[in-house]
Formats: C-alpha cells, structure tokens, sequence
C-alpha cells in the first residue's frame, strides 16, 4: 500500500465511494495510486497539462502494476474528459485559486455531468468559493490540516445550491461550525499579518486603507 502525505490523505477522504474521478495536475499520481489500492474509485483519470508531470505520474503508476487501472492524459484542465467517460468528481490541488476558476470556468460545458469538485489552494479561498458556488454547488464539507508545517485547507462542492453570508464565504461555513483550535490559530495568524500590512500603508492611500480595516473587522 503505497503511503501518502497528510494533505493528500485529506483529499482523499472528500473522495465518494465508488467515483469516477478526473485529477487535474495530478502531479506525481500518488493519489490516484491511493484511490486505486483502497478501492474508493471506480475509474480515476489522472492528467497534467506538464508532460514531465505527467511523466512522474506514469512512471509511479507502472511501478504499482496499475497502468491499465489508472489512465493518465495530457492537456490542460477538463478538456481531456471524453463524454464517455462519465467523470462524476474532479480533483484539483495544489494550485491558485484563480487558477482554479479559470479551468472551470473554460470547461463549464463538462461540468453539467461533474457532482463533486474538490479543491485545494492556498490562495483567495474566499473567491474560489464565491465563484463555484455561482456555478451551481454547495460547500458540503472543509477540512483544515497541517502538514510539515504548513496549513492547508480542502474544499468538497457538490452540485445544488444554498444561501451563505460573507462571513461563510470568507472564512468557510464548515470550518466555522468546527472551531478546530488549528482553524483558530490559522484565522489569529491571518489578523496579525493583516495588522502588519496596515501599518505599513501610507495614510495617502484612503481606499487600500478602508479595505483593509473592512477585512480585518470581518477577522475580529
């Protein structure tokens, strides 16, 4: 059973039984390789817009004697799934929120057969939110984890709709019911810097100044 890092762990766990699953920069493949060895996925895609990414991949595939399990295309987000694949969850980590939407939003017309989108960034959470959200998904769970020192949060959307306030969409609806003690370091962190950032603007710039007081009011 091949191992695999916290977050990839984390990732994993929003993946449903039984998926049909599309990983877009699916970097080394490892979580597919997890996927497969404990039976989570019916089929799994693993692609990457890099040939030598991909390359990490299908080397790592072969030496678990799953290369005619697990298919690995090259191309750019959800432009390589065929209508016959029958893709139901897409997987994209490890990149930029606005990364993100932009590969959904060019693939919008493949999503009319996706029911769950898992992400994970580290970036504008709360514009990836927003956005996806306005493509007709809910945010069904959210996790928070550290993993070598480092903080990172996984999203599941699943197609539907529900109302969120700002607060939700900034700071995660899930996350806010958890309350983990890691959620509320991470949030404490965040203040601190954009305290810093504030002392730092000149008193000139009037519209950076007022957002950055809107933002850290919503903190505290």
């Amino acid at each position: 059973m091949i191992k695999i890092s916290k977050r990839l762990a984390a990732i994993a766990s929003f993946v449903p039984q039984n998926a049909k699953i599309l990983d877009v920069g699916c970097d080394h493949g490892l979580l597919d390789i997890y996927l497969f060895q404990n039976n989570q996925a019916k089929k799994i895609i693993a692609s990457d817009v890099k040939r030598s990414a991909l390359k990490n991949a299908i080397d790592n595939i072969k030496k678990n004697n799953l290369t005619k399990k697990i298919e690995t295309r090259e191309g750019n987000g959800l432009e390589v799934i065929k209508e016959n694949d029958l893709i139901d969850t897409v997987v994209l980590s490890g990149m930029g929120a606005l990364t993100i939407i932009e590969i959904l939003k060019k693939g919008k017309e493949k999503l009319k057969s996706i029911n769950h989108i898992i992400v994970q960034s580290n970036t504008k959470l709360e514009l990836l939110r927003k956005e996806i959200i306005k493509m007709n998904y809910y945010i069904e769970d959210e996790q928070i984890i550290k993993d070598s020192n480092k903080v990172y949060i996984i999203i599941k959307f699943t197609k539907g709709q529900r109302k969120y306030t700002k607060k939700e969409i900034y700071f995660g609806p899930i996350l806010i019911k958890k309350n983990t003690t890691l959620f509320q370091e991470y949030q404490k962190e965040k203040l601190q810097k954009l305290e810093k950032i504030k002392k730092v603007i000149p008193k000139n710039k009037i519209i950076e100044k007022y957002k950055i007081n809107k933002e850290i009011q919503l903190y505290k």
